[in-house]
């Protein structure tokens, strides 16, 4: 039983994830898209803003507009250097500067200060070229153009005085500095540091930050620098690259000048101060249990309601193997408590309940607790262990003034193996302890033989809080379940005062709401899975009212094998063995994203070990003359992105050691709704669905050379005409309720404007590209800017909804909304986009074209995609313009 309910808590924890499928559709980002694991960002409006001054007359200008672009923070470029002078009076003077390559910015770049957690107060900024103008605020240098044009390639350099570039905790001056390339294709970092005598300690740090793929976060290495007087060069470091790294000291700021601040004293405003003495043990098991001890002045006002901060902390996301990944909270877990008084749901704070008073007129409070989650194994790299300075509630004029803090260890720490930091943070909502706003404090730990002891003998602010984080290179644990549901539970639980039966009470609701909640989901399983029959019997018997001899399984293994040939081809790199299956539209976006990913990007994705997991019509529609299926399908395969210049032995080698992924897709199918279905009459089996006729595919043909039917026209059998996201699916289909007239078909017209919109994209993104001109009026070809000039890197397509349809003007006219994802360059992460296509018929379209691109009417070849006057496999002549919808003109509505 207690396993049965152990997994059964777990499990609702445990969501599977999907990723896109391969074909760059991997790569969409929706509206409400969002990275996995962001960084906390803290923010402090700024109080300080000051004028910058420069030789430039522009000096006051800045940009404010907030419709139009802004600088941007990240651009990419070379002999970047920086020096730095910092002085005995807490100032610093810097030098920056750098190469700037051509094309980053339309307005201007931006410099955010290496300070964290302060608002820098500059001075005396000067910046060169003198035909840019800068301006500051809250530490950020932003640098202008003169225009609103693309930056040539420059040099740029910086100098300005900082006035304080330390950090205030108590009575202490903190140095913590964090320098990061302008890019990540950017060179590295050269760095100079001077510093005045009496200024920088001996235990100066500089730690180099590297992303951990296998832990999915950064960690912080300390690089071995040589000192000179007072002086450090890049030459330390000539074999590391500096791509993000920090300088962390405490100063000995001698020739600092103090200004007296004047406290406004009120009867209730005296300062208390209090001190802690506390012994952490860490267990073998994985717990630490704290005993400890508070001492205040009797005199403070609010001694009878002293609490703790406890909080929910995230100190473990990744590092585990998948079995501790389900067994151990993420979150740490406070439990056992004695000496404090608590509430039930109320563990984020507890209240001090036992006192004593000492012989020097103090108040005493003892008390302990144990936690789990506040130590976890790190794969190869060891245990790590956080360990909390217990610090009570923020208040007004309540400040930890000293503590002395002793860990003790059942197995023995190894000194030489291990590694120990003062995290500090004053972020008042933070789940993770160490974010990009915490920073790292030097401490020199006593050693004895169970352990270390600490004695912090420097005030602390109580907005600050303050952790100790201990890593072991040499150890391992294993969880234990028991342990774990215990303390979950006896958190719970934990709740004094509260009734003799309340203990009872929970413990029943617990297994009570476990097994309603098993119930429910075992029921809605059923009901979601007699729904999902009883809806394709629905179809099914929809569909055989005008097709007697349409088979539902048939026609499912028919989309298998289309699925799988086509994630064949694309694996092999040519889609035209599945051109007959795909509309125009489907085959543009797999033909145009492999040629952008090989010549734009200089990458192959390859896949291993395909297949088709689940398969389930979930809508149908008729609307004119067509009938679509909209199937949702769930596929498993092994999918990597190489290099095009990696071997095929290498490429198999690493397929072969990657991990299988999930997708999910909503892939439609259709056909016209007079079509009856041919048994084994179809081109799986090589033969044209419209005569019989053996299909010959001499060349890229898309016509039977008897009866000159086109195969991917719909006209005879199923075709593929839409792929869409599975996250953008709710809201295409609340659109399709727009009623067409005259004989067109909404899934016809979307599959013109994405095909149309997929070479839009072809023309934007390469130099020599004429794949537009054929499908585009000539007044709106020439307003183009021209081919390759704003390249677009892992675009795909989510959606694509009719949104307008004039029939009644001439030319006729109809507008598409296309919400799509791409990046602006290789490597950042695609932004979703809101275009809307325009496009016109300047005369009626040949009605069996379907969903098929016009082709060679001679021999059914594909048009050529250069801006050619004969079919490059029959000679024959072909049209300038085909006869079918005719860009127009597109528009971004929005990011």
């Amino acid at each position: 039983m207690l396993k049965f309910i152990t997994i059964l808590s777990l499990s609702v924890f445990w969501i599977p994830s999907f990723d896109a499928r391969p074909g760059m559709g991997n790569s969409y980002r929706s509206s409400n898209s969002s990275s996995s694991r962001s960084s906390y960002s803290s923010y402090k409006p700024s109080y300080n803003s000051s004028s910058s001054s420069s030789k430039s007359n522009h000096t006051n200008n800045s940009y404010t507009s907030s419709s139009g672009p802004e600088p941007t923070s990240y651009f990419e470029s070379s002999n970047h250097k920086i020096s730095i002078h910092f002085h005995a009076d807490g100032s610093a003077d810097v030098n920056e500067s750098f190469r700037i390559k051509k094309d980053q910015s339309k307005i201007g770049i931006k410099r955010p200060s290496f300070l964290i957690k302060k608002d820098a107060e500059i001075t005396n900024l000067e910046v060169f070229p003198e035909t840019v103008y800068p301006s500051h605020n809250s530490g950020i240098i932003t640098i202008f153009w003169q225009n609103n044009e693309q930056n040539p390639e420059m040099d740029i350099s910086i100098h300005y005085q900082i006035k304080d570039a330390t950090i205030s905790m108590g009575n202490l001056s903190l140095i913590n500095w964090k320098f990061a390339k302008t890019n990540l294709s950017s060179q590295p970092i050269q760095f100079d540091l001077k510093w005045d005598p009496n200024s920088f300690s001996k235990n100066l740090k500089i730690q180099n930050e590297v992303f951990n793929e296998s832990l999915l976060e950064y960690e912080r290495f300390e690089i071995p620098v040589r000192l000179e007087e007072f002086h450090i060069q890049n030459d330390s470091w000539k074999n590391l690259e500096l791509n993000t790294f920090y300088v962390i000291d405490i100063p000995q700021l001698s020739e600092r000048k103090s200004e007296p601040q004047k406290e406004i004293q009120t009867p209730n405003s005296q300062k208390i101060e209090y001190t802690l003495e506390e012994t952490v043990t860490l267990n073998e098991n994985g717990s630490h249990h704290y005993q400890s001890r508070i001492l205040i002045p009797k005199d403070n006002l609010n001694q009878n309601s002293l609490q703790l901060q406890l909080g929910l902390h995230r100190f473990r996301e990744y590092g585990e193997s998948f079995w501790n990944h389900f067994w151990t909270p993420a979150f740490q877990i406070s439990y056992g408590f004695k000496g404090v008084s608590t509430y039930f749901w109320h563990l984020f704070s507890v209240s001090l309940s036992d006192e004593n008073t000492t012989s020097d007129n103090l108040k005493q409070f003892d008390f302990s607790f144990s936690t789990l989650g506040e130590s976890s194994n790190r794969q190869n790299k060891g245990l790590e262990h956080w360990i909390r300075i217990t610090n009570l509630e923020n208040r007004e004029n309540l400040e930890l003034e000293s503590f002395h803090l002793q860990l003790l260890s059942e197995s023995n720490i190894d000194p030489n193996s291990s590694k120990i930091e003062m995290i500090v943070s004053d972020c008042e909502y933070c789940s993770d302890v160490f974010d990009q706003s915490s920073w790292i404090v030097p401490i020199e730990p006593k050693w004895e033989s169970d352990g270390f002891s600490i004695d912090w003998n420097h005030p602390i602010p109580n907005q600050y809080k303050v952790y100790i984080r201990l890593q072991e290179t040499n150890k391992q644990f294993y969880y234990n379940p028991i342990l774990i549901f215990y303390a979950v539970l006896n958190a719970f639980l934990h709740s004094p005062g509260s009734g003799n039966h309340m203990g009872h009470l929970v413990l029943l609701g617990i297994f009570f709401l476990g097994f309603i909640t098993f119930g429910f989901l075992y029921l809605n399983r059923r009901k979601s899975q007699r729904e999902k029959k009883q809806n394709e019997k629905f179809h099914l018997l929809q569909i055989q009212k005008i097709d007697p001899y349409f088979d539902m399984e048939l026609f499912k293994k028919k989309v298998i094998l289309i699925t799988e040939k086509t994630v064949f081809a694309w694996d092999k790199g040519d889609l035209e063995s599945v051109r007959n299956f795909l509309s125009a539209s489907v085959f543009q976006r797999f033909s145009i994203q492999l040629q952008l990913m090989n010549m734009i990007d200089g990458e192959i994705n390859r896949m291993k070990g395909f297949s088709v997991v689940s398969l389930g019509i979930i809508g149908m529609s008729m609307e004119s003359e067509y009938l679509t299926l909209h199937l949702k399908i769930k596929c498993k395969t092994k999918d990597k992105t190489f290099p095009k210049q990696t071997s095929e032995l290498e490429i198999q080698n690493q397929l072969n050691n990657e991990t299988y992924s999930f997708y999910e897709e909503i892939h439609s199918y259709t056909r016209k709704i007079t079509t009856q279905t041919k048994p084994n009459i179809d081109l799986i089996h090589n033969l044209c669905p419209s005569c019989g006729a053996t299909a010959k595919f001499s060349h890229a043909t898309n016509k039977c050379e008897y009866c000159g039917g086109i195969y991917n026209s719909g006209e005879a059998d199923w075709v593929l005409t839409e792929i869409t996201q599975l996250v953008e699916w709710d809201e295409s289909k609340s659109k399709n309720g727009m009623e067409i007239q005259n004989g067109f078909a909404k899934q016809l017209l979307e599959d013109r404007a994405s095909a149309v919109f997929w070479k839009y994209i072809h023309y934007q993104s390469f130099p020599n590209s004429e794949f537009l001109k054929r499908d585009s009026l000539d007044e709106s070809y020439k307003q183009l800017a021209g081919p390759g000039k704003s390249p677009i890197h892992s675009p795909v397509i989510g959606s694509c909804h009719l949104v307008h349809l004039d029939l009644n003007s001439k030319p006729q006219k109809m507008t598409c909304e296309i919400r799509w994802s791409g990046s602006r360059k290789k490597g950042l992460i695609p932004e979703h986009r809101r275009s809307k296509l325009h496009l016109v018929l300047l005369t009626e379209r040949t009605k069996t074209l379907g969903f098929s691109e016009e082709s060679c009417h001679h021999c059914g070849a594909p048009l050529p995609e250069i801006d050619s006057s004969v079919c490059s496999y029959c000679k024959e002549t072909i049209p300038e313009k085909v006869n079918d919808w005719l860009f127009d003109s597109t528009e971004l509505i929005s990011l």
